[in-house]
């Protein structure tokens, strides 16, 4: 097994539960006032904003951790399962922004 794989797989897995540990609060806790540009006076309903952004983060994150497995796993494919850890994250901000917006006035 690869070393500079299994630390990459740690340091993703890492990045991945702080992920869900954000999406946890947001989600459940509801504090939307950690999501960059919330604005109270802008939003009509805060429980739909929590739970969509919540949400989509919930699910980046555990693709994410599941990716961060395969790469200490699969020491071979780390560039490749990178690119895709990359993709997830990019592709759910997209998602969580443009959701968000049906929660504006």
């Amino acid at each position: 097994m690869n070393n500079g794989s299994t630390l990459t797989g740690v340091i993703e897995g890492g990045a991945a539960l702080l992920l869900m540990g954000g999406a946890y609060l947001i989600k459940y806790k509801k504090q939307v006032n950690i999501i960059a540009g919330y604005d109270e006076k802008e939003c009509k309903n805060k429980d739909g904003l929590a739970n969509w952004v919540g949400g989509t983060l919930m699910i980046c994150g555990i693709i994410c951790f599941l990716l961060a497995m395969l790469v200490i796993i699969l020491p071979h494919y780390t560039d490749l399962i990178m690119g895709f850890f990359a993709g997830t994250i990019i592709i759910s901000c997209i998602i969580a922004t443009n959701g968000s917006k049906k929660y504006k006035y």
